[in-house]
């Protein structure tokens, strides 16, 4: 079996197992509101905006004007046709903000996990990524000339044995996200530094959904452990979530950096990303830093949320913040839930396999700091009312 037989047998049976995946339009008005195809208005109430920024006129107008007098496609890869000086800029800005030393842009947060992945691992190589890590570790992984060795969610005590057990490998490389995209946990960094002290390796931790959201000022995960960088912690991130732009970024020492542009084929062989998106980045980033609020607000909209869910036997992970997974467990069970929400006017998306294992279907709660509170505490209620309705006591997360 090959080709469009094998393609519609494989649709055919997600069909049954009621794991299809069809594409929703969704047109937005701001931050938090958006309307379908049908004309039906939505509280979105999953989106990887947190601090509302990619509505921000300040963020809108800095991105204008590069069109207005740059045009909008940058015509080339970087190492061909040249960077527009708002790349440098950016990558300076980021490194500051990150504390490192130096930065360099990819496309998106995904092409900056494997492009940094795949080219810094060789033959005698050990990567050792947690089981939980994105979609875009894996493949970065998967691409790296270094054997991977997978570790269970969180567990530095295995992770340990593990590291034991391969300590004559040439370089050793740990993998995490900072916070996990399907479980809002946050990684244990200090253990985890202090297992790449012991056994001489670097840390590489994705920052995509702490960037904004950890730490008092929303520099990410080693502010949120008051861990300062230094040469073993190399810092991943994006630009497409709290910042409310695009494009993904390594953060890392110089010597990292310069390696990483004479042999990332992701960053040489791309087309850069056009000068307004760098605009809006530097711009929002700028907000970011400027307005800590957003921070704050974000985090209390979020305490709110567990407040309310905790009165009906909801316990998300206690650090968690602007993802606050509702584990349901049952596929079929989960759309339903998001079908009815979303004739009520709250669109909140159903996770299920591959995104996550079968069997641990979820909706993907996220909280941002520009929801107005009384529709946000009315939607939380209007959510937990219907999972209550719909789930009742069924297996999952939800008692």
């Amino acid at each position: 079996m090959h080709g469009e037989t094998y393609w519609r047998s494989e649709i055919e049976k997600y069909h049954r197992m009621n794991l299809t995946r069809n594409i929703p339009m969704l047109k937005f008005l701001d931050t938090t509101h958006g309307i379908a195809e049908v004309g039906h208005r939505l509280f979105v109430a999953c989106t990887n905006d947190y601090l509302g920024l990619r509505f921000h006129p300040e963020v809108i107008e800095s991105a204008q004007n590069c069109m207005r007098y740059g045009g909008f496609g940058s015509s080339g890869a970087r190492l061909t046709t040249g960077a527009h000086p708002l790349a440098n800029q950016l990558e300076r800005e980021l490194a500051a903000f990150k504390r490192s030393e130096a930065a360099l842009i990819f496309n998106t947060g995904y092409m900056a996990n494997i492009g940094l992945i795949s080219t810094i691992g060789c033959n005698g190589d050990v990567i050792f990524s947690d089981e939980k890590n994105h979609a875009s570790i894996i493949d970065g992984c998967k691409l790296s000339h270094g054997k991977v060795v997978i570790y269970p969610h969180r567990d530095v005590n295995w992770l340990q044995k593990l590291l034991n057990e391969h300590r004559s490998a040439q370089s050793r490389f740990i993998i995490t996200e900072g916070v996990f995209s399907m479980d809002g946990t946050v990684a244990p960094l200090p253990e985890l530094l202090q297992l790449a002290e012991s056994f001489d390796a670097h840390i590489i931790i994705d920052d995509a959904h702490s960037l904004g959201v950890l730490g008092e000022r929303g520099h990410g995960t080693l502010e949120y452990f008051n861990v300062l960088p230094n040469s073993r912690i190399v810092q991943v991130g994006t630009c497409s979530k709290a910042l409310g732009s695009l494009g993904g970024f390594v953060c890392g020492t110089k010597c990292l950096i310069q390696y990483l542009c004479q042999h990332s084929r992701p960053f040489i062989c791309s087309t850069m990303l056009p000068s307004s998106m760098l605009a809006a980045s530097s711009k929002a980033l700028q907000i970011l830093q400027s307005q800590p609020e957003r921070v704050y607000r974000l985090k209390r909209f979020s305490e709110m949320a567990k407040s309310i869910f905790s009165e009906w036997g909801m316990a998300f992970p206690p650090e968690a913040i602007a993802i606050l997974p509702i584990v349901i467990g049952d596929e079929t069970t989960a759309m339903k839930i998001f079908e009815n929400l979303y004739q009520q006017g709250i669109y909140l998306a159903a996770i299920r396999y591959p995104s996550v294992p079968l069997g641990h279907a979820r909706l993907r709660l996220s909280v941002c700091s520009e929801y107005e509170e009384d529709e946000w505490k009315d939607a939380l209620f209007r959510i937990v009312n219907t999972i209550k309705t719909i789930a009742g006591n069924s297996q999952g997360q939800f008692k």
